[in-house]
């Protein structure tokens, strides 16, 4: 199995952690020192990587979506995906959806800064 820094490098075609670093914002050192480790980035670069490839989280850490098979139709996934996400949180206690408000608020939060930013380039 491929590991997770190595698929970030083909994914974002950067060869070098010196071009992964700059694609994702980070010093080369901590870059470096993630890769070394085989540590995952903090919540806000994994999120920037998702933005970047088009992919989940999930797919970003295993390679593959879980749950899907390729022959299925693309466009059924959304709405699906959306089912099982409301699904999921009737069964959460507090604590857990404290956890989503907060993650999914950082998300939005990430997006509305990059549309910021291309609005000014």
């Amino acid at each position: 199995m491929q590991k997770f820094w190595e698929r970030m490098k083909i994914l974002l075609h950067s060869p070098t952690v010196v071009d992964l670093a700059k694609v994702l914002g980070v010093k080369r050192s901590t870059l470096s020192s993630w890769i070394h480790a085989d540590r995952r980035p903090p919540m806000h670069v994994l999120l920037r990587l998702s933005q970047l490839t088009g992919l989940g989280l999930e797919e970003l850490e295993f390679g593959y979506t879980k749950g899907y098979r390729e022959d299925e139709d693309v466009c059924e996934r959304p709405k699906d995906r959306k089912q099982e996400i409301l699904s999921l949180i009737e069964q959460f206690d507090e604590r857990e959806l404290d956890f989503i408000w907060c993650f999914l608020t950082s998300y939005k939060n990430c997006i509305a800064t990059d549309r910021e930013k291309k609005v000014y380039q």
